[in-house]
Formats: C-alpha cells, sequence, structure tokens
C-alpha cells in the first residue's frame, strides 16, 4: 500500500450539503480540515431534499453565505409556499394549505426556502472551495481508521492507491449508508424499513398546466395515480412519486415509457411533453444513530438519523447537528473547553433527531386516512358534500406536515431537551436552551436582527452598561450593549430581563446559556459558570 500522512486538526467524510457546510463552518472558527469524498463532482443527478426551512437559512446567514443567491435559484415566494391536493394537476381540486405566514416571517429574517439539493450543494461547494484552510479531495473514499497516539489515523482510497490521513477530529458526513458508521460498529435504533419508493426525475414544462396553481408540492388522489408531484423548478425541474408500485423494484417495470404514462396520467393530459432523467428506488427509514460520538469521531446529518421526507427535516436536522458541533470542536482546539464539553453533542442532538423522527413518522401516517378517503371519493365520480368535507378535515389534520415552526425554530436544549407542545406554533422564549428569539433593532444606524448580535466564535453577553466592567474581565466574552436607547421593531421576550439590569447569555449558536435577572454577584458568579474557560457545557 502506498502510502503518505499528514496531521490536519479535522477530517470531514462526505461533501453533500452537511460535510461542506460543516468544513465553512470550521474554517470561519480558523480550523482547517480535509474533506473526502467518494464521488467526483456531482454533473447531472436527480434532485433529493428541497426544503431549507428558516432555522438552517439563519444558520447560513450568520456564516456569511450569499442567501440572495439562495433566494434567487430557489423558486419564486408566490409559488414556494403551496402545497396542493387534486384529482390530478388538471383535475379537481380538493384542497391547499398555504405554508407562508406572517406571523412565522415575523419570528425570523429567513423565511422558508424551495431549493433543489443539488443547488443548495453547488453554492456550498463554491463557498467551500474559497474558505481558508479548508482542501475537498474528490474521488477519495474512506475506507477504516485507528487511534493512533490520540490522533484518528483514516485510511483513504485513491485511483492512485490508498494514502493515511492523520486527525485530532473525524466527522462523519457520508450518508444515511455511512461507511464511517458502520466501521465503528455504531447500531440505529428504528426501522430501517417503514416503506418503498419509487423517484421518477423527469424535466418538464408544467407551467401552462399549472396555471394559477403555484405550488411546490402536489399530492396527487386520483384512484388510478395517487402520487406526489415537487416542483424543483416548475419550468423544468421535476420529481413524480407513485403511491403504490410493486413490491421488489425492477428497472425494467419503469421503462421511460411506462414512467412517461405514469406520470402523464397523474398530470391528467396525455400529450404533454417530458423527458424522463433517472428513475431511483429508495427505501423510507425512520433511524437514530445508538451513539453520535466515538472517541474523536462524531457522526453528523444523515450518517447519524434518518428519517422519512415527510416534513423536510432531514437535511434541516443535518444542518443543526454541524453548527452544534463545531462551535465546540473550536472551543476545544482552543483550550476554552474541555473534552466532555465534547459528551453535550450527543445529549442535545440525539434527542431532536428522535423527536423529528416521530414527527416525520406522523406525518407519513396521517396521509394514509388522506389517500383512503380522498380516492375512494373520487373513484364514486361524483364527491357528495359529505365526503367532500371529511376530505378537507384530513388535509387541515396533516398541516402540521407541512407548517412546523415549533419543531424548526422552538426546540431547546434544555435540560432536558425538549420539542414544542404544538409543531404548527412557535413561541419565543428566552429560557435556557432555547434558541434567542429574532426581532428586528436599530443598532449603530443599522437594522439589525437580534440574531446578528451573536458572536459564532464566543459566548455573546446581551446586557446594559452595568455589565461591562465584569464583561471585559472575562476572556473571549463579546458584549453587546442593549440599553433604554435601543429601539425593537416590536415586543421581545428579552427586553424585560434587560430593563431589569439582568443580561442573556447566549453560546455561539445562538442558544441561550443562562439568564441572568439582575446583576448583582451572586448573578455573575452564576452566570460566569456557564462559560467554557469556567466549566464544561452545557449542563
Amino acid at each position: 500500500m502506498n502510502s503518505m500522512s499528514a496531521d490536519i486538526p479535522v477530517l470531514v467524510v462526505g461533501a453533500g450539503p452537511v460535510g461542506l457546510l460543516t468544513a465553512i463552518l470550521l474554517s470561519r472558527q480558523g480550523i482547517g480540515c480535509v474533506v473526502v469524498e467518494r464521488r467526483a463532482p456531482r454533473q447531472d443527478s436527480a434532485p433529493k431534499a428541497h426544503v431549507v426551512n428558516p432555522r438552517s437559512l439563519e444558520i447560513f446567514r450568520a456564516a456569511g453565505l450569499d442567501l440572495d443567491e439562495m433566494y434567487a435559484q430557489g423558486s419564486p415566494r408566490d409559488a414556494a409556499y403551496h402545497v396542493w391536493f387534486l384529482q390530478t394537476l388538471v383535475g379537481r381540486e380538493l384542497g391547499v394549505i398555504s405554508t407562508a405566514d406572517p406571523r412565522t416571517d415575523a419570528l425570523t429574517p429567513t423565511p422558508m426556502l424551495n431549493l433543489a439539493q443539488p443547488r443548495l450543494e453547488a453554492i456550498l461547494a463554491r463557498e467551500a472551495g474559497r474558505c481558508p484552510g479548508v482542501e475537498i479531495r474528490r474521488n477519495h473514499a474512506w475506507s477504516g481508521c485507528r487511534t493512533v497516539d490520540g490522533l484518528v489515523e483514516s485510511t483513504i482510497e485513491t485511483d492512485n492507491g490508498a494514502l493515511t490521513l492523520r486527525s485530532r477530529t473525524l466527522i462523519a458526513a457520508d450518508g444515511a449508508n455511512s461507511t464511517v458508521r458502520e466501521f465503528l460498529g455504531i447500531g440505529m435504533d428504528g426501522d430501517p424499513a417503514v416503506r418503498q419508493r419509487v423517484t421518477i426525475h423527469f424535466e418538464a414544462d408544467l407551467r401552462p398546466v399549472l396555471k394559477e396553481r403555484l405550488g411546490f408540492l402536489y399530492w396527487i388522489m386520483a384512484p388510478d395515480a395517487a402520487g406526489t408531484f415537487i416542483a424543483y423548478d416548475p419550468a423544468s425541474t421535476w420529481v413524480y412519486s407513485p403511491r403504490f408500485h410493486p413490491p421488489s423494484f425492477m428497472r425494467s417495470d419503469y421503462s421511460d415509457a411506462h414512467c412517461r404514462t405514469l406520470i402523464r396520467r397523474a398530470i391528467g393530459v396525455p400529450d404533454v411533453a417530458l423527458d424522463i432523467r433517472h428513475v431511483v428506488p429508495w427505501t423510507m427509514a425512520a433511524q437514530v444513530a445508538t451513539a453520535y460520538r466515538h472517541g474523536n469521531c462524531f457522526l453528523v446529518g444523515d450518517a447519524a438519523h434518518r428519517f422519512p421526507p415527510t416534513g423536510g427535516l432531514g437535511l434541516n436536522t443535518g444542518v443543526q447537528d454541524a453548527h452544534n458541533l463545531v462551535w465546540k470542536i473550536a472551543a476545544v482546539e482552543r483550550g476554552r473547553a474541555g473534552d466532555g464539553l465534547l459528551d453535550s453533542y450527543e445529549r442535545e442532538r440525539r434527542p431532536v433527531a428522535a423527536i423529528n423522527t416521530e414527527q416525520s413518522l406522523h406525518n407519513a401516517a396521517r396521509l394514509v386516512p388522506l389517500f383512503a378517503n380522498a380516492t375512494a371519493a373520487l373513484a364514486s365520480g361524483d364527491i357528495t358534500p359529505d365526503a367532500a368535507r371529511k376530505v378537507r378535515e384530513e388535509i387541515e389534520a396533516n398541516r402540521d406536515h407541512f407548517t412546523s415552526p415549533g419543531l424548526q425554530l422552538g426546540f431547546s436544549y434544555g435540560p432536558p431537551v425538549r420539542g414544542p407542545a404544538d409543531p404548527t406554533r412557535y413561541d419565543p422564549s428566552i429560557e435556557p436552551g432555547a434558541r434567542l428569539p429574532h426581532a428586528w433593532l436599530e443598532k449603530d444606524g443599522r437594522r439589525v436582527s437580534t440574531l446578528d448580535l451573536v458572536d459564532p466564535r464566543a459566548f455573546t453577553l446581551l446586557a446594559g452598561p452595568a455589565w461591562r466592567s465584569w464583561a471585559e474581565t472575562i476572556p473571549d466574552l463579546r458584549f453587546v450593549l442593549l440599553d433604554e436607547s435601543t429601539r425593537f421593531e416590536g415586543d421581545w421576550p428579552g427586553s424585560t430581563v434587560l430593563r431589569e439590569g439582568g443580561a442573556i447569555l447566549v453560546r455561539p449558536d445562538g442558544h441561550i446559556a443562562a439568564v441572568a435577572a439582575d446583576g448583582g454577584p451572586a448573578s455573575r458568579g452564576a452566570l460566569s459558570r456557564f462559560l467554557p474557560s469556567h466549566a464544561p457545557l452545557p449542563r
């Protein structure tokens, strides 16, 4: 075996969206990394994930990514916020859910985006390629590792033979069938085969067919064409997934001609022009890794959890994984925290994955009675008012599938880690563990979000002038003055605490570490115990 050694801070395995974001976040922290990816750069692939939720976009924004480009490449806002329930694309309308909610939009600076994963991945790859200290090596397949003198020594297979890379940390972002996870012997809890599915990726301009029915998801209920359309780009890029299919996949059963027949039947137009690009069988799973850490090796994204796609939570949960982990690695690298801080990654993120898995399964299960009622009603020919009412009720019962700001913004690291009481409702909170609530305010002559006040490389203290002298004695603590001159646009949950002389301590990932009700010595001492330079965080 030909080999060479290289000592690097972090090795990231996998150059999908989560792996690339991990590399970008590491660079922003001043930590170098090598990203290895077994595939060549994607030239053409079937779209996968497409919903980028507000919390992920907040993380991208904090990392300095170009959100204008992302929104420009995504679906127009008038198209991105509607989910249609139809007989066929041109057939009877059974119902529609708008995922746009002015109340939710007011609670984040970054509303939801419908953006095909290949486009998102390309944006992240370009940015990662520009990041100092990031090296991306494609056609490099990770095959195994061992621990030597406290370092992770990984074997990488390339076209020119094998090489060895030694890193202080290894981050596995290598997808649902993670080679790293399997090599480390980490199991998965849950159901590995909830349901079999087939994705048919095709190209067509369906705007003339859709007319005023702009949206990003179309649930087709016709008994002979039940399935789902995803509009990645209504002018060109679509996916159709039939609801019913043979128990085992044979590509010969899905010839291009047969796929065109299925799709045209679901559209309701027999001669619409379309080109079949990919036919991909896949298995819907609902699993969470039994461990997120093995020594200095960590799992993120689909390597750590596999959700049903119902709810669009998989990619977004992976983005949050990376965001949670990287600042902790940076704190340890800088000597500001002990190794125990890294154990908190699993304690915080694994329960969130379990919550999101349960919601995704709930969403998938709620579709069953909806399809049963709708297809039965349509099979009768003339839908009675009572049947139409039942279908509308079933559609409304699926609202938390498509509108889940509570899950996206309202989870808390506590402890204990907890999700929202209602996935469709986000109640801003300054309780420890919660995401710092967003509000617009005037600061130094600029309109900024409270989220913009958070330092991604250090803890941030939001407080009045009485806290300044104490904050200046704390290493690596950013002090942000919010006094009586600060003008918030609307109510903000932290305003009362600040007016009464208290303070809010925020972690680099934007989650609240602690809140002090006043500026007394006891409160200051209590706050100091949450700083990595004083004790492992979080509790």
